[in-house]
C-alpha cells in the first residue's frame, strides 16, 4: 500500500513561496542599502588623494589645483583629473581650494574638518613638512 510519510504538492507551494517572499524582502534591502564606512576611513580616503595629487605634481612638474567641497574633493591637472565624493553620511565643513606645485609642495596650510551626526575630525594640512594627517 502507499506510505502517506511525505508532503503534499499545497505544502511544498506554500513553503516555497514564503521562501521566495523572504528572499525578495531581503534582496530589496540588500539592493538599496548603501555601505557605511567610519568617520576614519572617510579620512583616509581623502588624505589617499591628496597623497595622489602631490605625487602626480611631482611625477609630471606641474601644478596640481585641489577644489574642497561640502560634499567631493577633486584634482586636475594638465594630465589628469580625479574626483572623490564623500560618502553621504558625511560632509566637508567649509569650502577650500589649494595647489601643489611641480616639486609636490603644498600652496597653503590648515585644516579640513569632515563632520558627520556624531562628530567631527579634522585633517591638517602642513606646509612646512607636506604631511596629512588626522587630528
Amino acid at each position: 500500500m502507499y506510505d502517506d510519510s511525505g508532503f503534499t504538492l499545497i505544502e511544498v507551494v506554500f513553503t516555497i513561496s514564503i521562501i521566495l517572499i523572504l528572499s525578495t524582502i531581503t534582496l530589496h534591502f540588500v539592493i538599496n542599502s548603501k555601505p557605511v564606512i567610519s568617520l576614519q576611513q572617510q579620512c583616509q580616503q581623502v588624505i589617499s588623494l591628496l597623497e595622489e595629487g602631490k605625487s602626480r605634481a611631482m611625477i609630471n612638474h606641474e601644478q596640481i589645483n585641489i577644489v574642497i567641497q561640502t560634499k567631493q574633493i577633486s584634482y586636475n591637472g594638465q594630465k589628469d583629473q580625479r574626483t572623490l565624493t564623500i560618502n553621504d553620511n558625511y560632509y566637508i565643513d567649509d569650502y577650500y581650494e589649494f595647489h601643489f606645485n611641480h616639486n609636490g609642495n603644498i600652496s597653503s596650510g590648515g585644516h579640513l574638518k569632515i563632520c558627520s551626526s556624531n562628530g567631527c575630525k579634522s585633517i591638517i594640512l602642513n606646509v612646512g613638512s607636506g604631511a596629512f594627517y588626522v587630528k
